[in-house]
């Protein structure tokens, strides 16, 4: 008993328990959590448009909302998420429930819209402005001034557009969120373990650190628009 406690007395051992202990704060692990977490959502889907949003670029993974129904239905893993994606209908609510909050999206048709070699016209309506130059008389000065006055008219004419064929396909389009497992705590595994592809990009000329640091934001941008939001992208130095 008294080995024991001197053991658990020793400053390096309360050190080693104290940084354990931190540790497991930050590992936050949870066995039980279930559901799906989101990965990323895509730009101007129909779930964007209800309010979820992308994570954070190297969020930790128990940071990221789960998805914990829909439409009431339990959500305890991939396969429960895509048999409740299977049964969405067109033009019908959907209710989401995470951890975070609920949302409610709208489901879409996928509608086709085929360019044809033909073209057709269209009343289209414009804004114009027309100058005009009148006389103004300033009591204060007694003197006549020109001033220009601006007058807007909406003009409605016929232009030529190419004809389209639009063809309602009876198919629910995809809402936008793509899942993954819900995470069981914050350690994040890297390629050789979870999977993935790493990809090198060389640019054609030497850029300079702020040319660098702009490809990359405009890559990020670019790549959010597709709901690719999870890929860690960065400069790397010294590979020749």
């Amino acid at each position: 008993m008294g080995r024991t406690k001197k053991i658990f007395t020793n400053s390096r051992v309360i050190i080693l328990l104290i940084f354990l202990f931190l540790a497991l704060i930050a590992i936050r692990p949870d066995p039980s959590n279930t559901g799906v977490a989101i990965k990323s959502v895509i730009k101007n889907s129909t779930a964007s448009i209800a309010g979820l949003e992308n994570p954070r670029q190297n969020a930790a993974p128990m940071s990221r909302e789960v998805i914990k129904t829909v439409n009431n239905v339990p959500i305890y893993n991939m396969e429960d998420y895509n048999q409740a994606m299977t049964r969405l209908q067109i033009n019908r609510s959907v209710i989401i429930t995470t951890d975070i909050d609920t949302y409610r999206l709208v489901t879409r048709e996928i509608i086709e819209v085929t360019e044809l070699n033909e073209t057709e016209l269209k009343n289209v309506t414009e804004e114009i402005e027309t100058e005009s130059v009148v006389e103004v008389y300033n009591e204060t000065t007694d003197q006549t001034v020109n001033k220009t006055v601006i007058e807007r008219e909406n003009v409605t004419k016929e232009v030529e557009v190419p004809k389209l064929n639009i063809t309602h396909t009876g198919l629910v389009e995809d809402i936008g969120i793509r899942v993954g497992e819900a995470p069981k705590n914050n350690i994040k595994k890297g390629l050789d373990l979870q999977g993935g592809t790493r990809v090198l990009l060389k640019p054609e000329e030497v850029l300079s650190k702020n040319d660098m640091d702009t490809l990359i934001e405009n890559m990020k941008e670019r790549l959010n628009v597709y709901g690719l939001s999870d890929l860690v992208i960065r400069s790397a130095e010294d590979l020749s």
